[in-house]
């Protein structure tokens, strides 16, 4: 691991790069090998204030946005550290010494931007209503410009802990990192401008603390400063905040923190981690135990093992070696601090203390290294004993009483950390309570600390905590206080913008039918009106007032009857439910009708609102909000219900289908399902159905016989359609008695005892009835069975990834598999509702996947699932408005490239493949582009509706979108076609079929934009291929619905029968396109259509630089039109 070619060393102030005002730069020497690795700009004063200036103006823009719209640059953030890690840690090993076989930083760092980015809701006021007429209320605000300084022995821990709290919160920083080792902090800020943060929210800077330090100190600007460092120098801050505008400092100062073993200490444990403690980043923490005492009936043992582990455990050498060389201790950052810490040695070796080892640098290597160095009975009085030394040097002193040492445990001026060794828990609990510290370990010590936990120091050790997320959130935010009448504004004839307004409609005086049936016969005599309360209002006086000269209805016969039924006896009249539903539209989802009556939440990222929003455009609809309801079918189907369960204490034998039945259903699973839902080895899997059928069958589970018939029912579905071909004459299923839908049935009545039974068959059985039923178009089922699924699955540890005592590593490796299988089948099931995932991340390892499954090909497609995942979050759930950051798009592009550049080479789609492996390959394929159309199809939606009035400047972005979600669609479809030639398509899952009819929407929507032949020709390539498809389940749901909903958009009523073939190609009507499509308004937006379409906002200054690599997102296909004016010009537009 070396450093990288280029190092950025420039200043980051208002979203740029710049050098120092004056041209001065500082010198960063390699510790290790006194060469020279960068020069830093300096920054001056001027250079300080133009930080601030730009943090300020930042401010009104970032404190009005939501946090969770600030959490989506700190997640992207996160993902950049973490692919950085490598890099970081060259820069930290170079700048200060620290081994990078010790640099954990980069993921810890990461850790906390994606902890703060979820915090920000938790800052919340209080109220009170103690008051009699009083509505009293405190608001938590930030401050505005807050500044952080951070040190430079772990500054990528401080620059999170100092810029996460204060930015999610609402405040903009200037965070100066210090001049010994800035190179960490200058790559964090280059990863800050490649997640998109605004300009000005963040600015890092590097300089000497008399300098930019001290500006930031006296800033009349800064409202509240956090500093971490030595104590001399937080006294001067504290003193310049004193005397400019009192701002609030937070201070987290040095240490001298005591280790106390009891005689009942577990000992090598002691030794072990308070050697580490003062050892670890050669022992510049500024809570490392830099004071033991032990008792001394075990005093002699303790100091022969921990002078052991000096000389035995710790590995000198250069920080940049490799990790394999196992080198755990570098020099000290700099000349000035080995100076420093030789001169402690020196006093310590004068002061009357006994030296055991160590004691000066060593001879045998350039570099500011110290030895490890311990003394025994020091004095109490000895300088080494009373200052922080920021150096690998111990003192241990013995003590006999807990008394003694909880005296010289305390007579310090510092207090920030403290840890104590005993078994006793009484002991453990009151000797805490009496340390001064403000962090206590119990049988552990520095650099443990509680994650959620308050930190901060006791009298010299500082002032303030931080804390995640709490203590660390108030500190950047300031408290008011709204006492007040709470009819204030009534009294005034104000409008209340705090208190919640009242619903519009009355549910507490009539109820909702009431008030449709209402609505309903005022919009019959009142055609073309907007029924609002203003316009109620003037009619209701007209009335009263006599000026209103409509006469009363007459002729009411058979309206008014005492004997009708009462809402409770018979359904609601019309569609009053989907009015009140309509209000549910949302940026995150929106409702659906089932066709048992009940709505269903479908998220934004659901391919089914986007399906509606395209269908119904150029389409004048009743009610535009509402997603259409199937023409054909009922979705979810009406199934077989499952007999209820009659125990008559005689165990039934489980029904079988001959063995020659169950071996062609079982190959048409491998084949077709099991290649991409990998739950079983295929081995263990053919074996366990041998011994089913065997006379001699071991006692079977219900798991698994649940497992079996699912199975059978995928094995077992035919094609009998009334838009498909009769199932052949020798079709091996008719000869069975039982149906696909009879084994479904048969399965159902084990599921009961499939949850009781909890193990690895019932994992499996609820998602392959997950599988089933998703291509059933049970979507809320296989929903439900999925998550069923992965509850068992979290059960049995699975998410752990740890191996029983009775399982073996074979067991393990299967258990890997089914968990990933269970983390992208919870992706694309959830997804296909736009329903939240239940599954969360981990590692695994890849176990050989079997005869229709590449190896690596699982690892490949939990990678991808990951950028979905990432890809939904941004463009989807986490946005609140109805556009979203150029960045944010770019970012998850060339994130995805990068992901196809990076496949194994022999899963590459152009390398030939066996056939048993083709369709795993082709689905994983498919995955790719489906998730580029996903991040890409809002803008080519917007593109179309609103290209009219697009600038120029935008549509080129628009377009250069919708190219790219256009040739993913276009490469997708070359995909099904090869397939459908190696007869690898599909109808036993949804998969194959959802893809299709993706498709189809992207090209009516490219087709209805250019009227360019090229996409109608590939809608009706993909028409026949989903007719010439197996019509079973979700794909006979999109042979028969689809046409429906193209015949509006110029497909004919029926297919026509090309030389008799019931196959053959279908053709659509351009002029009813052209005419359909010619005339919308772009300024009115149904709310479907306004979910699922983007607007771009443009926060890199780069996105209009037409030489900028950004354009070249992927190799599109140069015959992509998407210019209205560059396609075919024949065909005539209606006005």
């Amino acid at each position: 691991m070396g450093l990288p070619e280029k190092i950025e060393t420039r200043l980051f102030i208002n979203g740029e790069f710049v050098e120092s005002s004056h041209g001065k730069t500082l010198d960063i020497i390699n510790p290790a090998t006194l060469s020279l690795v960068a020069k830093v700009h300096e920054a001056s004063e001027d250079d300080t204030n133009s930080a601030v200036a730009a943090a300020k103006a930042a401010f009104p823009a970032w404190s009005e946005l939501a946090p969770d719209e600030r959490g989506q640059y700190f997640k992207k953030l996160a993902d950049l550290i973490r692919e950085s890690n490598d890099e970081l840690a060259a820069l930290e090993a170079a700048s200060m010494g620290r081994p990078i076989g010790d640099f954990f930083d980069a993921y810890l760092s990461a850790a906390k931007w994606d902890y703060y980015a979820e915090a920000g809701y938790s800052v919340q006021g209080t109220s009170s209503i103690q008051t009699p007429g009083y509505l009293n209320i405190t608001l938590r605000q930030p401050y505005g410009v807050v500044a952080g300084i951070i040190p430079w022995n772990v500054p990528l821990l401080f620059l999170v802990s100092k810029l996460a709290p204060a930015l999610i919160v609402g405040n903009t920083v200037v965070l100066k990192s210090s001049e010994k080792a800035p190179l960490t902090c200058a790559k964090i800020a280059t990863l800050v401008q490649q997640a998109g943060f605004p300009p000005g929210v963040i600015n890092i800077i590097t300089g000497i603390g008399d300098v930019s330090g001290s500006i930031l100190s006296h800033h009349m600007d800064i409202r509240a400063l956090s500093f971490t460092g030595s104590g001399r120098t937080g006294r001067i801050i504290q003193a310049a905040a004193a005397k400019s505008n009192l701002k609030q400092v937070y201070l987290e100062l040095g240490g001298k923190s005591p280790a106390v073993i009891f005689e009942d200490a577990e000992l090598e444990k002691a030794v072990k981690e308070t050697a580490n403690s003062i050892q670890w980043n050669s022992g510049q923490v500024c809570m490392a135990n830099s004071r033991i005492y032990v008792q001394d009936t075990i005093a002699d043992k303790y100091i022969e093992l921990f002078k052991q582990y000096f000389e035995q455990e710790v590995r000198m050498g250069d920080p940049l070696a490799p990790i394999r060389k196992g080198v755990n201790h570098g020099p000290q950052v700099d000349e000035v601090q080995q100076k420093i810490v030789l001169q402690y040695l020196e006093s310590g070796k004068q002061s009357g203390g006994e030296l055991l080892t160590g004691g000066g640098a060593p001879t045998d290597r350039e570099g500011y290294y110290i030895q490890p160095t311990i003394f025994k009975n020091t004095p109490e009085d000895a300088r080494i004993m009373r200052e922080e030394i920021f150096g690998p040097v111990v003192n241990i002193n013995v003590f006999k009483s807990e008394e003694e040492v909880l005296a010289k445990a305390n007579n310090t001026e510092y207090g920030l950390y403290a840890a104590v060794y005993t078994k006793n828990i009484d002991r453990a609990l009151r000797f805490a309570k009496g340390l001064e510290a403000g962090m206590v370990g119990i049988n552990c010590t520095s650099p443990v600390a509680g994650a959620d936990m308050p930190f901060g120091g006791y009298k010299s050790s500082g002032s303030g905590r931080e804390g995640e997320p709490l203590y660390s959130l108030d500190n950047f935010l300031e408290t008011k206080s709204f006492p007040g009448p709470c009819r204030y504004c009534a009294r005034t004839g104000a409008v209340c913008t705090i208190a919640t307004p009242r619903r519009k409609r009355p549910y507490y005086h009539v109820t909702e039918e009431e008030y449709q049936c209402s609505m309903r016969i005022l919009e019959h005599f009142f055609p073309g009106h907007e029924l609002n309360l203003q316009s109620l209002r003037t009619i209701a006086k007209a009335i009263n007032e006599g000026s209103f000269n409509a006469e009363p209805v007459q002729h009411t016969e058979g309206l008014f009857t005492s004997n009708q039924a009462s809402p409770e006896d018979r359904e609601s009249v019309g569609d009053g439910d989907e009015q009140d539903v309509s209000e549910l539209h949302e940026p995150l989802g929106c409702m659906m009708k089932d066709s048992m009556g009940k709505f269903r939440y479908v998220g934004a990222h659901s391919e089914i609102p986007f399906n509606a929003a395209v269908v119904t455009l150029g389409t004048k609809k009743k009610n535009p909000s509402i997603i259409p309801t199937p023409r054909v079918g009922a979705y979810p189907p009406t199934l077989p219900a499952p007999s209820p369960s009659t125990d008559s204490g005689v165990e039934e034998p489980y029904y079988l289908p001959g063995r020659e039945l169950c071996d062609i259903y079982i190959s048409r699973f491998l084949e077709d399902v099991h290649c991409t839902y990998w739950l079983y080895p295929v081995e263990s899997l053919l074996r366990r159905v041998d011994d089913t059928y065997s006379e001699t069958s071991p006692a079977l589970s219900s798991s698994w016989i649940c497992s079996l018939y699912i199975m059978f029912a995928i094995g077992a579905a035919n094609y009998m359609g009334t838009n498909g071909n009769s199932p052949p004459s020798d079709w091996a299923a008719a000869l069975d008695p039982k149906t696909s839908e009879d084994y479904i049935t048969l399965a159902k009545q084990l599921i009961p005892t499939v949850y009781d039974e909890a193990d690895i068959d019932s994992i499996r059985a609820m998602a392959i009835m997950s599988i089933a039923m998703e291509n059933l178009c049970s979507r809320v089922s296989a929903y439900l069975y999925m998550g069923a699924s992965v509850q068992m699955a979290f059960s049995l540890g699975l998410h752990r990834d740890e191996l029983a005592n009775s399982a073996n590593t074979m067991e393990r490796e299967q258990n890997r598999r089914i968990w990933w299988t269970l983390f992208t089948l919870d992706q694309e099931i959830s997804s296909r509702g736009g329903s939240p995932t239940v599954i969360d991340e981990r590692f695994t390892k890849i176990l050989y996947p079997g005869l229709h499954t590449p190896l690596s090909w699982i690892s490949t497609s939990v990678s991808l699932c990951r950028l979905k995942r990432e890809i939904i979050q941004a463009v989807y759930t986490e946005r609140s408005a109805n556009s979203i950051s150029f960045s944010t798009v770019s970012n998850s592009l060339l994130l995805l490239q990068k992901w196809y550049r990076q496949m194994p080479a022999h899963l590459k789609y152009e390398i030939p493949a066996p056939l048993t492996h083709r369709r795993a390959i082709a689905v994983l394929h498919l995955q790719y582009w489906s998730t580029t159309i996903l991040l890409t199809r809002p803008f080519l939606l917007y593109l179309v509706i609103k290209y009219s009035t697009l600038a120029s400047s935008k549509k080129i972005w628009f377009e250069r979108m919708g190219k790219t979600c256009i040739d993913a669609a276009q490469k997708s479809i070359a995909i099904l076609q090869q397939m459908a030639n190696d007869d690898t398509l599909s109808s036993l899952t949804a998969f194959d079929s959802t893809c299709i009819l993706r498709l189809t929407m992207i090209f009516i929507l490219a087709y209805a934009h250019t009227r360019t032949p090229q996409y109608s020709s590939h809608m009706e390539k993909l028409m026949e291929l989903t007719r010439r498809m197996e019509q079973i389940g979700f794909t006979k749901m999109v042979t028969e619905e689809t046409p429906f909903w193209l015949q509006s958009l110029g497909i004919p009523e029926r297919v026509e029968l090309v030389n008799g073939d019931a196959a053959g190609p279908v053709h659509f009507d351009d002029a009813m396109i052209a005419q359909l499509w010619g005339n919308w308004d772009p300024n009115l937006m149904t709310p479907l259509q306004t979910q699922q379409s983007l607007d771009l906002t443009f926060d890199d200054s780069g996105a209009f630089d037409i030489n900028s690599e950004i354009l070249a997102f992927t190799n599109l296909d140069d015959s992509i039109v998407i210019n209205p004016s560059q396609s075919y010009a024949h065909y005539d537009m209606h006005q």
